[in-house]
């Protein structure tokens, strides 16, 4: 091993170690801090390393551990970043895509790219804590008509979004409690959500816990992993499907306590199915979810259009997709649509296709779907958990692959790696 860790945990070249060496390395500690899917880190670093004079570059990527082989066999060297799993900072993802594109493009030159990483590394876009707080209860209140609920369920998740926001954002900044989190947050959004039922605010807790929740949903990472698995990034795939189930467990445990709590403090409350039906409202949610998006994902506010354009296409293109091909197939068309737009605005616009592609998928993976399965299955409703469960792993798979073929047709702003046996290392 050839590096030494400096107290942020930036691994940092010792003397003899080029400067383009110490730019790959840079890049990759970077790009992990930002979220990016680990697919498309290795990808990254590949584009740069060669357009450094890295050719024979060796990149492999997973949610802990990012391995850099740079140099000739018989004079390579390799080194070795421990990272943790962060969530997305599109903010980031957007000035590192940028950096990738004017290094291989000639417009910009080592050095000035070296300040530049350190500049997206030590001056993350940070917003107000009002205002990451407003984001949370947006979220919760602009997802209730999409999951089939009225203007009382909208109150209702609102209020409880920001229950979730206020335990959320104090532990952000806390590492030791980031476990607890996600659990703590379901605990308070479910006993909240009994509780507005109890008072008449709303008449389906549940749709409101679930809307409340929505940030915290693996959804997102389970599509990853099943996207990696089917690209045969067999290590990241299995961690990404794992932390997810992990994940979606601590919600359920934490949900089920609620609960409890309620239950015996309030008794039971009755729940009130939706009535969940396409309507010019569903618009109006998907471009007030994209806002909340912006925010929580820290994404650029000129990038609000593309990431509300995003979710509501997402919503749109699923809806059409059920009238012309069925349920079944309409989260492929829906997924294959956003990652083809996305595309088309990554070339169009010199952007990240990322900033477009996120928010749309979020607006399409099966967390709900999973998220009531587990529930199911703590109720002892074993049959339907367990076909909830099968439909939540097909949605994914259909998502992943409508990533993988619409990043095809992209293949200068993919969201998928190429197939090429030169881009991992056996």
């Amino acid at each position: 091993m050839d590096e030494q860790p400096t107290p942020e945990g930036m691994p940092v070249p010792r003397a003899g170690v080029d400067r383009p060496v110490e730019l790959v390395l840079g890049f990759a500690h970077a790009g992990h801090a930002a979220g990016y899917p680990t697919a498309d880190l290795e990808e990254r670093l590949l584009v740069l390393a060669r357009a450094v004079g890295q050719a024979d570059a060796q990149v492999s990527a997973t949610p802990t551990l990012v391995e850099v082989s740079l140099g000739s066999i018989p004079e390579q060297r390799s080194y070795t970043i421990r990272v943790r799993p962060r969530p997305v900072d599109l903010d980031a993802i957007a000035r590192l895509d940028e950096l990738v594109q004017d290094i291989a493009g000639g417009r910009l030159g080592v050095e000035r790219a070296l300040a530049t990483v350190a500049d997206i590394r030590d001056d993350p876009l940070e917003r107000p804590w009002p205002l990451l707080l407003a984001a949370y209860g947006l979220a919760g209140a602009a997802l209730t008509p999409v999951l089939g609920g009225g203007w009382r369920e909208v109150l209702a998740g609102g209020l409880v979004g920001l229950v979730v926001g206020g335990i959320a954002l104090p532990a952000q900044w806390t590492v030791r409690l980031e476990p607890m989190v996600a659990p703590v947050a379901a605990l308070a959004a479910s006993f909240c959500a009994a509780a507005l039922a109890r008072l008449d605010v709303s008449d389906a807790p549940d749709l409101v816990t679930l809307a409340a929740l929505v940030t915290f949903l693996p959804g997102m990472r389970l599509t990853i992993g099943m996207r990696e698995l089917a690209t045969e990034h067999l290590q990241s795939g299995v961690a990404n499907t794992a932390s997810a189930l992990v994940q979606l467990l601590g919600l359920v445990f934490g949900v089920g306590i609620g609960r409890s709590i309620a239950a015996a403090w309030f008794g039971a409350t009755p729940e009130v199915d939706p009535a969940a039906a396409f309507s010019a409202p569903y618009i109006v949610a998907a471009l007030a979810t994209g806002l909340a998006f912006t925010i929580t994902l820290r994404a650029r506010y000129r990038d609000a259009l593309l990431m509300c354009t995003a979710t509501v296409l997402a919503l749109v293109a699923n809806e059409a997709g059920t009238a012309i091909f069925g349920r079944d197939a309409a989260v492929f068309v829906a997924a294959v649509t956003v990652g083809v737009v996305g595309g088309l605005v990554g070339s169009r616009l010199r952007r990240s296709p990322l900033v477009f592609i996120v928010p749309g998928v979020l607006m399409l993976v099966p967390g709900s779907a999973g998220f009531n399965s587990a529930l199911q299955l703590l109720s002892n409703q074993t049959v339907s958990g367990i076909n909830a469960a099968f439909d939540t792993f097909v949605t994914s798979m259909s998502i992943a692959y409508g990533l993988i073929i619409s990043a095809s047709l992209f293949p200068g702003h993919s969201s998928a790696p190429s197939r090429g046996d030169d881009l991992r290392p056996s």
